[in-house]
């Protein structure tokens, strides 16, 4: 956008309270490894993201790896923090850097921000590593989930990335479980990482409506720039199990593939490869609470 009146700066400056989408597309900038900053290209799969954290307090994601999940959240709680006063966001990662990379994430889109937009929000008025703050009461805190930063806090929302991968995802969980009770949000992501772990419970849980978590999964398609010829080049520098924990088709082939597999993969993809026209091969029939990204659609499924 070129240079703005006061009465073009005020119209922006609403329509980017009023849509989070809205402020990403035209606002929102990243660090792209091979080209630098960029605008923040939000892509169908991950507008349906947003779409869903706010349809639901209890949001489980499973996910294919390098999807851009980490780069949305950190834009999403910068959203939230930046045009919503007294909000108390928490992420907790796997470990202490993680913690900093995702922080890292939000600071670099505010830094990037024009200066008309900065000027007519809130004052900064802390920035470290692993904390942000803002004079409308908004704060944002990561750290690593070893460090129980959410017990006895009241938080707006609590973000808990590759919750697969914690050290304690069962502690975690009871230290957050109470901040959602008095109406907070949580948001949980991860990749898959074997069956029969706290992860693999809250998914079928969630799958199966017998805990408060609404379902999303978004397989290795859901980025608009993969298609079969770069999924075929994977699964032919990749081993099966890999490929399966990395960039999943289904859930159930990111659990059981993935980890500790209860089932040998070369057994069951030869299984696969005798199945006859007609009979019953590996197939996915989700269940009706989980969301499953269907990138033909556009939209939810």
């Amino acid at each position: 956008m070129g240079r703005l009146t006061e009465l073009q700066q005020e119209a922006e400056w609403r329509h980017c309270c009023e849509s989070e989408s809205y402020f990403l597309r035209n606002y929102w900038h990243i660090a792209h490894p091979a080209q630098g900053k960029i605008l923040f290209d939000l892509r169908n799969a991950q507008s349906s993201a947003l779409r869903h954290w706010d349809d639901n307090r209890y949001s489980l994601t499973l996910k294919a790896r390098q999807i851009g999940w980490t780069t949305l959240v950190a834009a999403h709680q910068f959203w939230m923090a930046f045009f919503k006063d007294d909000q108390n966001i928490i992420d907790l990662s796997r470990t202490e850097r993680e913690s900093v990379l995702l922080l890292r994430k939000t600071k670099y889109g505010f830094k990037h921000l024009p200066d008309w937009l900065v000027a007519r929000g809130p004052d900064s008025l802390m920035e470290h590593q692993q904390r942000m703050a803002f004079s409308n009461g908004s704060q944002i805190t990561s750290m690593p989930s070893a460090s129980d930063p959410a017990r006895g806090e009241s938080a707006s929302l609590v973000v808990v990335d590759e919750w697969a991968f914690l050290p304690n995802p069962e502690e975690a969980w009871a230290s957050i479980e109470p901040v959602a009770d008095v109406g907070g949000r949580i948001i949980g992501l991860s990749t898959a990482n074997g069956s029969g772990n706290f992860f693999h419970e809250l998914w079928v849980g969630s799958s199966t409506g017998t805990n408060r978590f609404a379902p999303m999964f978004f397989p290795w398609s859901a980025t608009e720039d993969r298609d079969e010829s770069w999924y075929q080049s994977k699964k032919e520098s990749m081993l099966a199990w890999q490929l399966a924990q990395e960039y999943p088709t289904t859930p159930e082939e990111a659990f059981i593939k993935s980890g500790n597999p209860v089932f040998d993969l070369d057994v069951l993809e030869a299984m696969n490869s005798t199945v006859e026209e007609g009979q019953m091969g590996y197939l996915w029939e989700p269940h009706p609470r989980t969301v499953e990204w269907r990138k033909d659609a556009h939209s939810l499924a």
